[in-house]
C-alpha cells in the first residue's frame, strides 16, 4: 500500500491576470495569502475567510488565482519506492512547480495526472505552488469561431475550455466558476511492490454473472525468491490469475472471475441492489495482500429505440426511469462531502426516484457517487460534460483531450452497474435546430464517433445516446426519442399536455421556481425582505438569458390555473397564503404529468425532473433546497413516483379512471376503492373491487365499474351541479387491510374554500432518541396537510386526508439534541394545530 503524504497547509492568493507566469515573477510581487482547503476551490477560500458571500462575488475568472503548500519530507525514498505527486483534479488552466521546477501543466478540470519524481524529493522542506490561469485572458486568443451562438453563456469561446459549467451559465447558476485544486492533491510514496493498473469489467450472460481482470504489477528493489501468485475475488467466489512477466520488474495479470446463478442488481424500485465485493489477493513469498477494489453488480440493459420509442429494458423488464437531474450538493467545492451526498442521494430514493441524470453542465462525480448510486439501486443517465456550444471536434488537440478524460472517466466506473445510459451531450443538437441550421450541422464527429466508440470499448453494456435531447424530425420533438419537455411549465400548457403532446421519455422536464420551507425563506431573507420582489430573491430565480419572464412567473401561473386566484392580488393582500399555495402549485403540476405518464397505456417510458437539489439557498429548480431540506414539491414525487402507486386519472367522457402500479418484483392481491364526497364530509357514494396488479406491471379500473351505476364521476356530463367536490382512490392490501397507495381527484379544481374550524387536529410521541411519531387526523377533508417542524426530517408532508383518515408521520432530528417544535395547517383550513403529547403507558 502507498504511503500518504498529507498536504495540508495550502494558502491561496490572487494576481491580476497576466502579471506573473512563473515563481520567479510571481515572488515579486507582496500577496494576501489566506487559508485554502484542499480539496476545494478559490471561491470557497473567499467565503472561508469572510471576503466573499452570495452577495459579494469576485469576477475570479479575471484573474490568476496561486496556491502554495509547504511541507516537510522526512527520508528519501528506500530503493525500489518511488514519490509520486497524484492531483486528482484542477480547474482549469494550471501549471504546477515543486521547488521551483516545472512538473505539470493541465488544460482540462476533468482530467487526473500522476507526477513522478524519479529521486527528485530529497529530506526537508519543499515548496508546491499550483498558478490557475485567467480563464477570461485566455479566451482572448485568437481561434476559430463557432458555427452557432448559444444564450447559455456569455462567452462563446468557453467551448474550447475543458471546465464545468456551473458558475458561468448567468441565469440559474452564481458567480461561482470552478477554480483551483478541485480535487484532492496528495503525496504518496509507493513501494517497490505496487499494482500499476487494476482494470475490471462486470458482464451478464443469462444467469451467469463474471467479472474479468486485466492488470499490470511493478516489482521493483528486492526480487521475490519464491512463488507469486494472484487471485481475484468476488464475492465468495475466486479465481487465480494468469501471470506473465513483461520485463524486469513487471508482471502482467489477467483472468475472470465466473458465478452461476448470480444475484442480479436491479433498481431499488423493481427488486434488490445486489453487490458483491471484488478484490484482489497477492502472495509473494508467502507474505499475502489485500487490494479491495470496490463492489459490482450484474445486471442487463437495453435501449429501445426503434422509429420513435425510447424505453430502457433492466433484466429484461421495461422500466418506467423517474427522477431527477443530478447537482453538486456544494456548488463552491464541488467535491461534496461524502455525508452530504448520501443524504441527498437517500433523499431521491426514498421519494421513489429510480434514476438520476448527471447534466453535461455539471462535473464528473466522486468515486463514492457512484458507489452510492450503486448500494442504493439508482441508476445513472450520464452526459458527457458538453452542452449547447459548438465544440472544436476537429482540434485534434481538443479532441485528444476529451478522449483522455473520457477514458479516465470509464476507467474507474466500469465496475459500477448503477450507470445506465451514456449520452453525448445536453443540448447541442437543439440549440443548433433551433437556430434553423440544417441537420448535418446537430451532431459533429466528437458525439458521432469519438465517445462512442470509447464507450463501446470500455463499457460494452451501456446504451449511447448522441444528445439530451434527440430523436424524431427536430430534437426538440418531445413524441420522439428522447425529450426535454416543459410544456407542463415553461410553456404554460395545460396539465392535460402532458398526456397529449404523446411524450416517450423526457431527460429533462417539470421545471419550477419551487418555493423552499419557512425556515429556509427565512434564513435567506432578513427581517424586513419580502419574498418574490426583494433583490436578494429574485437574483436566485433560475430564468432563461434575455426571456421577459422568470420561472416564479411559470409558477404562478399554474397557481392561477389550479387554485382559481389571481396571484398578484393573492400576495399582495396575504404573502403567507401566497407562498403556501405557490408551494402546492407546482407540487400538484407536477403529480399530474407524472400520473399521466405512469398510467397504463401510456407511451412515456421516462420522465427526469430539473433538477434535484437547489445551487444556493432560494426558489430555485430544485425539490431539495439547497440545505438538503425537501420543498413541498418532493413530496409530491414522493407519492408519484413510489413503487407502488394508485392514480386516478379524468378520462372526460368516459369517468374516472384508476391506474394501480406495481413496480416490485411479487404481485400484489389488493382491493381498490373510491368514495366521493360532497363539501367535504357527506359521503355520496363508495365502490370496491378486489384484484390483482402484477409484479411489474398495472392494473387499470373504470370508477363507474365500482359503483354499478352512474356519477359522473369527472363532472363532465353537467346535467346539473356537482353531486361531489372530492373522490378518494384508496389501494388496500388484502392480507392486513393497509392503504398502500391512494390519490384524489377534485372535479370542481383545487379552489376549496377556507373553513375557519376545519377540526384538524395532531397527537405526538417520542418513538426513540430524536425522533417523533405524530399521528394526524381530521372529521372533514384537509388539503394538502403543511406540517412545519424546523431542524426536523418529516417523513410524509403536504397529504390530503380524507374525512375521518388518520396518518401517521415520523420525524426525526436533522441534528442530534433538535428540539421539536412542530405545528400544522391545512390550504383549507383557517387554523394552525399544535401537536398535543400523547400520554404515555406510566402517564395513562
Amino acid at each position: 500500500m502507498a504511503a500518504a503524504l498529507v498536504l495540508a497547509d495550502w494558502q491561496m492568493a490572487m494576481l491580476p491576470a497576466g502579471s506573473a507566469t512563473d515563481p520567479q515573477a510571481f515572488a515579486e510581487h507582496a500577496l494576501a495569502w489566506c487559508p485554502a482547503a484542499v480539496p476545494g476551490t478559490a471561491m470557497a477560500a473567499l467565503f472561508d475567510a469572510g471576503q466573499a458571500d452570495f452577495d459579494r462575488l469576485p469576477p475570479l475568472d479575471a484573474q490568476d488565482c496561486w496556491y502554495r503548500c509547504r511541507f516537510e519530507t522526512p527520508a528519501v525514498a528506500a530503493p525500489g519506492e518511488r514519490d509520486v505527486l497524484v492531483f486528482e483534479g484542477l480547474a482549469t488552466l494550471a501549471e504546477c512547480w515543486l521547488d521551483g521546477e516545472s512538473i505539470l501543466r493541465s488544460d482540462n478540470m476533468f482530467l487526473a495526472h500522476e507526477v513522478d519524481l524519479a529521486g527528485r524529493l530529497q529530506a526537508g522542506s519543499h515548496e508546491l505552488l499550483i498558478r490557475f490561469a485567467s480563464v477570461q485572458q485566455a479566451l482572448t486568443a485568437r481561434r476559430p469561431r463557432p458555427r452557432w451562438r448559444t444564450r447559455l453563456v456569455e462567452q462563446q469561446q468557453l467551448r474550447w475550455i475543458r471546465a464545468s459549467l456551473l458558475g458561468r451559465i448567468p441565469g440559474w447558476t452564481p458567480a461561482v466558476p470552478a477554480i483551483g485544486p478541485w480535487k484532492p492533491v496528495r503525496l504518496e510514496r509507493r513501494p517497490g511492490m505496487e499494482w500499476l493498473r487494476t482494470d475490471c469489467f462486470a458482464e451478464l450472460q443469462g444467469d451467469t454473472g463474471s467479472v474479468r481482470f486485466d492488470g499490470v504489477l511493478r516489482i521493483a528493489g528486492e526480487q521475490p525468491t519464491g512463488q507469486i501468485e494472484a487471485r481475484l475475488r468476488v464475492g465468495d467466489t475466486e479465481a487465480v490469475l494468469a501471470l506473465a512477466r513483461i520485463d524486469a520488474t513487471h508482471w502482467s495479470a489477467s483472468g475472470s472471475v465466473t458465478i452461476e446463478q448470480v444475484q442480479r442488481w436491479w433498481p431499488h424500485t423493481h427488486g434488490t441492489p445486489e453487490l458483491y465485493a471484488v478484490s484482489l489477493v497477492l502472495t509473494v513469498d508467502g507474505a499475502v495482500q489485500q487490494r479491495d477494489l470496490g463492489r459490482t453488480g450484474f445486471r442487463s440493459i437495453e435501449l429501445h429505440s426503434q422509429g420513435d420509442d425510447f424505453a430502457l429494458d433492466i433484466n429484461g423488464v421495461r422500466v418506467f426511469c423517474r427522477g431527477a437531474c443530478w447537482t453538486t450538493t456544494d456548488i463552491l467545492r464541488l467535491h461534496g462531502d461524502p455525508q452530504a451526498v448520501r443524504a441527498t442521494l437517500t433523499l431521491a430514493r426514498d421519494a421513489g426516484m429510480n434514476m438520476l441524470r448527471v447534466g453535461g453542465t455539471m462535473f464528473y462525480e466522486a468515486e463514492h457517487f457512484y458507489a452510492l448510486c450503486d448500494e442504493l439501486g439508482i441508476l445513472l443517465w450520464h452526459d458527457w460534460m458538453f452542452a449547447n456550444m459548438d465544440y472544436p471536434a476537429e482540434d485534434a488537440g481538443f479532441v485528444a483531450s476529451v478522449e483522455a478524460e473520457a477514458r479516465q472517466f470509464l476507467t474507474r466506473t466500469r465496475l459500477s452497474p448503477s450507470l445506465g445510459l451514456l449520452c453525448g451531450n445536453s443540448e447541442v443538437e437543439q440549440q443548433a435546430a433551433m437556430l434553423g441550421l440544417e441537420q448535418p450541422l446537430w451532431r459533429n464527429r466528437l458525439f458521432g464517433e469519438v465517445l462512442p466508440a470509447i464507450g463501446a470499448e470500455l463499457r460494452p453494456d451501456l446504451p449511447y445516446w448522441p444528445s439530451s435531447p434527440a430523436g424524431g424530425a427536430m430534437p426538440f420533438q418531445v413524441d420522439a426519442g428522447a425529450a426535454h419537455y416543459f410544456g407542463v411549465g415553461a410553456y404554460l400548457q395545460p396539465l392535460t399536455d402532458a398526456r397529449r403532446s404523446g411524450v416517450r421519455f423526457t431527460s429533462e422536464c417539470l421545471a419550477f421556481a419551487n418555493v423552499p420551507e419557512p425556515e429556509t425563506v427565512e434564513g435567506f431573507l432578513a427581517e424586513g425582505q419580502s419574498p418574490i420582489h426583494h433583490a436578494r430573491w429574485k437574483a436566485r430565480v433560475p430564468r432563461d438569458s434575455s426571456a421577459g419572464w422568470d420561472f416564479d412567473d411559470v409558477r404562478d401561473h399554474y397557481l392561477a390555473q389550479l387554485f382559481g386566484v389571481d396571484p398578484m392580488r393573492l400576495r399582495y393582500a396575504d404573502m403567507d397564503r401566497y407562498l403556501a399555495l405557490s408551494r402546492l402549485a407546482s407540487g400538484e403540476a407536477m403529480r399530474a404529468a407524472l400520473a399521466e405518464w405512469r398510467r397504463q397505456g401510456s407511451s412515456c417510458a421516462g420522465a427526469i425532473v430539473w433538477f434535484l437539489r437547489d445551487l444556493w439557498p432560494g426558489a430555485g429548480w430544485g425539490v431539495i433546497d439547497a440545505h438538503g431540506i425537501p420543498k413541498a414539491a418532493w413530496f409530491y414525487l414522493q407519492r408519484a413516483m413510489a413503487p407502488v402507486a394508485l392514480f386516478a386519472i379524468d378520462e372526460g367522457v368516459n369517468g374516472l379512471s384508476l391506474h394501480a402500479v406495481n413496480d416490485g418484483p411479487r404481485a400484489i392481491e389488493a382491493e381498490v376503492e373510491l368514495t366521493l364526497w360532497r363539501n367535504g364530509e357527506k359521503q355520496v357514494a363508495q365502490g370496491s373491487k378486489a384484484l390483482t396488479v402484477p409484479a411489474h406491471g398495472s392494473v387499470q379500473v373504470r370508477g363507474d365499474a365500482l359503483f354499478g351505476h352512474f356519477t359522473d364521476s369527472t363532472w363532465t356530463y353537467r346535467f346539473g351541479p356537482p353531486g361531489h367536490d372530492l373522490a378518494h382512490a384508496l389501494l388496500r392490501d388484502t392480507a392486513t387491510g393497509q392503504a398502500i397507495a391512494s390519490d384524489f381527484y377534485f372535479p370542481q379544481g383545487h379552489g376549496f374554500a377556507v373553513q375557519p374550524a376545519l377540526g384538524l387536529s395532531a397527537t405526538m410521541a417520542p418513538a426513540g432518541l430524536d425522533h417523533y411519531r405524530l399521528s394526524v387526523r381530521c372529521p372533514r377533508f384537509a388539503q394538502a396537510v403543511a406540517i412545519d417542524a424546523p431542524g426536523f426530517r418529516i417523513s410524509h408532508n403536504y397529504f390530503h386526508l380524507a374525512p375521518g383518515e388518520e396518518k401517521t408521520v415520523e420525524l426525526s432530528a436533522r441534528k442530534p439534541g433538535s428540539r421539536l417544535r412542530a405545528s400544522l395547517k391545512a390550504a383549507n383550513g383557517a387554523e394552525r394545530c399544535v401537536p398535543t403529547m400523547a400520554a404515555t403507558e406510566t402517564q395513562a
